[in-house]
């Protein structure tokens, strides 16, 4: 296993009650096909657990990279050594300035300055609940994933799964699918992969990928892993990166990485079990958080809230149960909203 020092911890967010940011953004607007809903940017008021639980349940991480249109909380410590604050100028080249869309920060990630080799991405809806090692996110140099062969299921024209067809499509056009099972079977047909196993069993006649598992969970991913997509699809890459906001039509997502990983059996094997997704409606998700259930937790907003102020607060007071020693991250009290993209 390679150093502890060698993985770095990286997270996006974005403060969509910044007039500032809200005027910017009033300049560019979407076409039909492009999503702008307001879930896209909504604050939950977390941020400060995330850090919380990276600082009690990740003490090992090398840095964190902090990344947004440059903005930053008010309570945020700039001064803690591990954190990185990271404005899109820094990493993102500056023709594809500014993105609204998601897409375009995680198709650049690699350009991060001096960024770990080994790294963990967080969606700023994701959270640790338990301690975590190093080896939970890689062995050997290599990313912990499930490789669950899924179909793609689409439920509307305007739909994540839209995204994904077209990442299926470039994984393969690159990867044989018989041939990449065939070089490592015991990768693909795995125990850890429990009652999944089952998905890939059943896709097994067909002869290309049809789609894999999405666990919604921190991903880890090798830099290296972004350098070869960006060699082999720079075009099709640039053209992702000009939309500014999520193109669901055209655009192709940082899922696209991982798979390329399962592609080049670089993973090792890992439970698709170790975390929960949850949608932050369902009835299980507070007691989830406070039993402290998994090791690591997406919490997925809904367009049907209809009381959100009353839904924010009682996965906050889940939170504050849990973490409510306030972490070296902060500075003071002062609140200030953010979402992701």
């Amino acid at each position: 296993m390679k150093s502890r020092a060698e993985i770095d911890f990286v997270i996006m967010w974005v403060n969509g009650n910044d007039p500032i940011w809200k005027e910017k953004k009033q300049r560019y607007l979407p076409n039909a096909q492009q999503d702008d809903r307001e879930i896209r940017y909504r604050d939950w008021g977390l941020l400060r657990y995330w850090f919380r639980a990276v600082e009690q349940c990740a003490p090992w991480v090398r840095r964190i990279y902090f990344i947004s249109d440059g903005q930053k909380p008010a309570w945020l410590n700039e001064e803690h050594p591990q954190l990185r604050i990271t404005d899109h100028r820094d990493f993102i080249p500056l023709n594809y300035l500014p993105t609204f869309s998601a897409n375009p920060i995680e198709l650049n990630l690699h350009r991060l300055p001096e960024l770990a080799e080994q790294f963990v991405f967080f969606n700023d809806d994701m959270f640790l609940l338990q301690p975590v090692r190093p080896e939970d996110f890689f062995v050997h140099g290599l990313p912990v994933d499930d490789a669950v062969l899924s179909p793609i299921m689409l439920t509307k024209k305007q739909d994540i799964g839209n995204i994904v067809a077209n990442d299926m499509a470039v994984i393969n056009t690159f990867f044989d699918k018989r041939n990449v099972i065939k070089q490592a079977p015991g990768k693909w047909m795995n125990p850890r992969y429990g009652q999944k196993l089952l998905r890939t069993l059943c896709l097994m006649p067909w002869r290309h990928f049809a789609g894999f598992y999405n666990d919604h969970l921190p991903q880890p991913f090798l830099k290296q892993t972004f350098c070869e997509i960006w060699y082999q699809e720079a075009d099709l890459l640039e053209e992702v990166c000009t939309h500014r906001f999520r193109d669901y039509q055209r655009d192709v997502n940082q899922w696209l990485m991982r798979y390329w990983q399962f592609g080049k059996n670089c993973f090792i094997p890992g439970s698709p079990y170790r975390g929960k997704d949850l949608n932050v409606l369902s009835e299980e998700t507070v007691p989830h958080i406070l039993k402290r259930k998994t090791r690591m937790i997406c919490i997925n907003d809904s367009d049907e809230i209809s009381d959100f102020a009353k839904v924010r607060e009682n996965v906050e007071h889940a939170f504050q149960q849990i973490f409510p020693e306030r972490s070296r991250f902060e500075k003071e009290e002062k609140r200030e909203t953010g979402g992701h993209v």
